[in-house]
């Protein structure tokens, strides 16, 4: 019976793959965005219910949407270069969804868990690392297939009883470009914990910080964590090992930032619940590892700071606002690969050099810039 148990499952996923390269097969290619150097430049940006797709050479002109049906409220997003495939995570039915970025096509959906939340991918392409919220785990998930090969105990934390922030589990991920570690943040934790991927086992962890961790980066010579923690406007700074070398070192720094004196008047009845129960919950490093950017979600602004000093320098406050009337509530930060283009969410395009807003596009928490040569994915950003 085991045998004949096994034969029909192998069935099962045959028809799976025909399926899919039939669907391929049939679908038309995505079309192509304009070339500059034998290059394409898409960023992909999640939005009710699908993705909308911007053309960077163009000005960031929307070029087309890819519509996913049956999902919406995306907690993640990531890309694997080396199988062309898109893949984001929907609250709605509590999915993760793989896309072909050749067709544009649904490939596969699975349920690693309850709640997926923000996850992160391999370098090589092949692996997810996707925090289950209302659960104690990380899932490894394998990106072709989207079956599970390991979890990851990390724990849960326990919600504040002065402002509670609901579900209160496993949260972001952050992996090295090297791909040989991945660091991990719970809702209400002070902690961001570092697993090392060839064992899948925790390693040790930075911190403790004030407060719960929220969003999170890592510099890429792995020296400091830089986190947005509950409470704070600003971030605060961890080292990521300690005196002895070892992985886990203790808080450095504690930055806290300004929302301008005008800016305060124009809003003076802010809401009484802050977006994501937190004054900044979005934080990012530029490519070039020379700042980090952080946001004020409850004003409407994002603020860059120079970390080749310690501790970080202010450098610059930029608002996303045209009208001062508006009242933007950004959640995250991205970058382009190139560090140029800076993306918070909150409407705005900002030359990250020159700290000026270049366009307006309605960007959101979850988006990602993809190059293509000659058609095939060669490059891909993360959140």
């Amino acid at each position: 019976m085991e045998k004949v148990g096994q034969a029909a499952a192998m069935m099962r996923k045959l028809a799976g793959l025909l399926g899919f390269a039939l669907a391929c097969a049939w679908a038309a290619e995505r079309p192509r965005g304009k070339i500059v150097n034998g290059l394409e430049r898409l960023l992909y940006v999640t939005d009710k219910s699908g993705i909308s797709v911007y053309d960077i050479h163009e000005d960031h002109r929307l070029q087309r949407r890819i519509e996913i049906p049956d999902s919406g409220a995306y907690k993640g997003i990531s890309v694997s270069v080396p199988l062309e495939r898109l893949y984001v995570t929907s609250n709605l039915r509590d999915e993760l969804i793989s896309i072909d970025l050749k067709t544009d096509a649904v490939v596969w959906r699975r349920k690693p868990g309850r709640y997926v939340d923000s996850q992160a991918i391999t370098p090589d392409g092949k692996l997810l690392y996707v925090p289950i919220r209302d659960e104690d785990n990380w899932k490894v998930v394998r990106a072709e297939d989207g079956e599970t090969i390991a979890t990851i105990p990390v724990g849960r934390g326990a919600n504040y009883d002065d402002s509670p922030i609901g579900s209160i589990g496993p949260h972001n991920t952050w992996m090295h470009p090297s791909g040989r570690r991945v660091y991990l943040e719970v809702l209400t934790l002070p902690w961001v914990f570092i697993v090392d991927t060839a064992t899948n086992r925790i390693i040790g962890k930075v911190g403790p910080f004030a407060k719960g961790v929220r969003p999170f980066t890592v510099s890429d010579d792995e020296k400091y964590v830089f986190a947005n923690v509950d409470a704070l406007l600003g971030f605060e700074v961890g080292a990521v090992k300690n005196e002895k070398d070892e992985w886990g070192g203790p808080k450095l720094y504690r930055v806290e930032a300004e929302t301008p004196a005008e800016r305060l008047a124009q809003i003076p009845n802010p809401p009484k619940r802050k977006p994501h129960s937190t004054p900044s919950h979005g934080i990012n490093i530029r490519p070039d590892q020379k700042e980090v950017w952080v946001v004020d979600g409850v004003y409407g602004y994002v603020f860059a700071y120079d970390v080749t000093v310690m501790p970080p320098r202010f450098v610059a406050a930029v608002a996303l606002f045209e009208d001062p009337a508006r009242q933007p509530h950004p959640g995250w930060v991205s970058f382009s690969l190139d560090g140029r283009w800076a993306y918070p969410d909150g409407g705005a395009v900002i030359d990250a050099h020159t700290k000026k807003v270049v366009a307006r596009i309605p960007t959101s928490e979850k988006l990602l810039e993809i190059q293509f040569r000659d058609g095939k994915v060669t490059r891909a950003g993360h959140r």
